[in-house]
């Protein structure tokens, strides 16, 4: 847990209220979600889209995982699907590879297999499994990649040597992780959503250093009282403003929140998570084992610019654009030098 000493006001009204069971991000939130990505990821949930930039985005990003696997290889591991991203379109443009998708939660494998099906993706398969104890052998993989999911461990170095054991000699790791610059030293932000069988409620606290976020979920009854006070919370929380997507918190909004929901509670959740740079990242790559780890470039950003300059020329433009832009700059950007994404070899 965090040192008490080192508590906003809300965390400390928080132990108070509702004292928190120290877990794991998958048990605390990715299990009581019905989708992580709002049922909405480009080559997912719905075709690519060149009027939409960030398709582009998206399909750069599989391009470059995709030029990633080492010739003659056919095994590749997706660290951390989350709702199956990247890897069922990793999977389709890759079809004489077979794709496995390994993530702790059990709801996120049976929505990636769910969409899997529905998406043709034959060749690729879920299973759950603990990222400091992956279900794989020895040297059995060819090419592993990673999108914002190693820093949602709570041992990401023990995930990280898992990842080097799994990997054959000259294989390779490719990873997007989640550059940590926060717009103030500190951010504390909110969420209130609703879940599988449940109402959450959700506080954040981030701080720049050092680089850390800690986060708390309060799950309630999605029936009786309970809605009509997480309503409430919503209605009132609806004009703060806006930080990574989430409801930047208030000064005492948050408390007042928590101390209408909490009686109410059946469980309280509390996670500590570590955050990195890229550069920090390439340096834990090579103490867990990798012989190489450079920072580059992300393709994603560029195509995305690249989307945005084709799409003024109109959208007949763009269509015809969208497959031969994505695919050459996911491809090129990704061996660019840079800071943004990190390439590991085994």
């Amino acid at each position: 847990m965090a040192d008490l000493d080192d508590l906003t006001l809300t965390e400390q009204r928080w132990r108070e209220l509702a004292p928190p069971e120290a877990t794991a991000s998958a048990r605390a939130l990715y299990e009581r979600v019905r989708l992580w990505s709002s049922g909405n990821l480009p080559g997912v949930d719905v075709p690519y889209d060149p009027r939409q930039e960030h398709h582009w985005h998206y399909a750069a990003l599989v391009e470059d995982f995709a030029s990633h696997l080492p010739e003659g290889g056919s095994h590749v591991l997706d660290f951390g699907p989350g709702d199956g991203w990247p890897s069922i379109p990793l999977a389709r443009r890759l079809p004489a590879a077979r794709v496995i998708g390994i993530d702790p939660s059990p709801r996120r494998v049976a929505v990636s297999r769910a969409n899997a099906a529905r998406a043709g993706a034959t060749n690729a398969q879920f299973v759950a499994g603990d990222g400091a104890a992956l279900p794989v052998r020895d040297a059995s993989i060819d090419l592993a990649v990673a999108s914002h999911a190693l820093e949602e461990c709570a041992d990401p170095e023990a995930a990280m040597r898992e990842l080097a054991r799994v990997l054959r000699p000259g294989g390779v790791l490719r990873v997007q992780s989640q550059v940590w610059a926060l717009p103030a030293e500190e951010l504390e932000t909110m969420t209130l959503t609703e879940g599988v069988d449940c109402l959450l409620f959700t506080y954040a606290r981030r701080t720049q250093e050092p680089a850390r976020e800690r986060r708390y979920v309060l799950a309630l009854p999605n029936e009786g009282d309970a809605v009509d006070a997480h309503r409430d919370a919503l209605v009132a929380s609806a004009t703060a403003p806006r930080a990574w997507g989430e409801t930047q918190v208030e000064e005492g909004a948050a408390i007042a929140i928590l101390e209408r929901l909490a009686p109410h509670a059946f469980a309280s959740s509390f996670v500590e998570l570590r955050r990195w740079t890229p550069a920090w990242l390439a340096d834990a790559l090579l103490e867990a084992g990798f012989s190489e780890a450079r920072t580059t470039a992300h393709p994603g950003d560029a195509a995305r610019l690249a989307g945005r300059g084709v799409l003024r020329a109109g959208e007949a433009a763009a269509v015809a654009a969208f497959e031969s832009v994505t695919g050459d700059l996911g491809r090129r950007v990704s061996r660019e030098d840079g800071t943004a994404m990190v390439t590991a070899i085994r």
